[in-house]
């Protein structure tokens, strides 16, 4: 007999939403196709990944593979206003009375945050309307201390102590804690004061068939990429979280034969474009996510940044990473973070974060490798990736370390 699984992360996307960050949805597919009947419950609205899907009512129900329960959310525009804030209250609240007639009794319910609020759902109505459900806690951000460490809040702040209970309790109450943070037992430890929990790393991945092979770049993007330069490419959001700015200035440092590709769009684009003083970085507007992978090929190195934050200690597990690991070539990454994946994989390069002069430095170095050199360390990446950090993989994992576990 299957069991059912219920799914709830107000933030998730599937392709019939549009969005990106697909993590859910691949699961999803892959645990429908290993029996188990699934279902997504998620906001119709998010910022990040941008989700606006439309519709009468308050929920709606879209049938697939798996079916994906919709609840209206209310729109807002600023990440950090109040009515992000009332996004979170507003999902909470109308769980309590999703149509539970409509889907399958939950045998196991998987809350991913953000946002920790649905901990409560489950907590104090599903697991005393179901007393035999399995709830699994997914971690994927470090809440409240992410919003601490780079939202500059108080933990004084009387809704950071609520989440920071909220937090505690899930932890306390989960029958399993996953986390696509690698080291994320440590701060759970720290939360609990004690190590009596079951405990799971399942990071992020890439789904093989996420993108046709085929390599075609818009023709207007890639004749605005110089040739017979060294390229250094970034793809992704331009966000304070990124640490782009650090680039920035170690690229003011270097000559016209080095040049930064930037394809993406956000809330720092515009400062950085006024940070750049050089003529060797070319902003490049947003591309359908097909074309992303022309685009990353087209590159000699691939790079990400992050700020030197402690959040960053219990792990990273960024999309853009098993992007650009896909695409074969070789990463320059400023975070020497424990355990991170591009060191894990040996298919990179990492140097400490915010230090611009180490970067620059370091893309030199990278310029008169041999390109037969970076192409091995860019092959060594895609292989590491297709062994240990497939969806299919990362299902099968979680079906049988979490779901089904001894």
């Amino acid at each position: 007999m299957s069991k059912n699984i219920w799914i709830i992360n107000q933030y998730l996307t599937t392709p019939k939403l549009n969005g990106n960050g697909y993590r859910h949805s691949y699961l999803a597919e892959h645990f429908t196709k290993m029996g188990y009947d699934v279902t997504l419950i998620t906001s119709s609205f998010s910022h990040v990944p941008k989700k606006d899907y439309r519709f009468k009512g308050i929920y709606k129900i879209l049938e697939g593979n798996y079916r994906t329960l919709l609840v209206k959310g209310n729109r807002y525009k600023e990440s950090k206003g109040v009515s992000r804030i009332l996004s979170w209250l507003l999902f909470c609240f109308l769980l309590f009375f999703i149509p539970k007639r409509k889907i399958s009794k939950p045998d196991i319910i998987l809350v991913s945050s953000i946002s920790l609020l649905p901990i409560l759902n489950v907590v104090f109505f599903y697991k005393k309307l179901h007393p035999k459900v399995k709830f699994v806690l997914e971690i994927r951000d470090i809440w409240p201390l992410t919003i601490i460490e780079l939202g500059g809040y108080s933990n004084k702040n009387p809704f950071v102590k609520f989440l920071a209970w909220v937090e505690k309790l899930g932890y306390k109450k989960a029958d399993h804690v996953v986390s696509v943070l690698k080291n994320a037992n440590n701060h759970i430890e720290n939360v609990l004061g004690h190590n009596g929990f079951d405990f799971t790393w399942i990071s992020n991945g890439y789904q093989e068939d996420e993108v046709s092979q085929n390599t075609d770049l818009n023709k207007i993007i890639g004749d605005r990429i110089p040739k017979n330069k060294f390229i250094i490419g970034y793809a992704g959001t331009l966000g304070n979280a990124n640490a782009m700015g650090y680039m920035i200035e170690a690229m003011n440092a270097l000559n016209d034969d080095i040049v930064l590709c930037i394809l993406g769009s956000g809330n720092e684009k515009q400062k950085l474009q006024e940070l750049s003083t050089a003529n060797n970085v070319v902003f490049l507007d947003k591309i359908p996510k097909a074309e992303v992978l022309g685009f990353l090929r087209r590159c000699d190195v691939l790079y990400l940044g992050w700020h030197n934050s402690k959040i960053y200690n219990y792990g990273i597990s960024a999309q853009k990473i098993f992007e650009y690991m896909f695409s074969g070539k070789p990463i320059l990454m400023s975070g020497d973070f424990k355990d991170n994946t591009v060191s894990l994989a040996k298919c990179g390069f990492v140097i400490p974060a915010e230090n611009s002069q180490i970067l620059s430095d370091t893309i030199l170095k990278l310029q008169k490798k041999a390109p037969e050199v970076l192409d091995e360390i860019g092959r060594t990446g895609k292989a590491y990736l297709l062994k240990n950090f497939t969806y299919e993989y990362l299902a099968k994992r979680y079906i049988s370390e979490v779901f089904e576990e001894n």
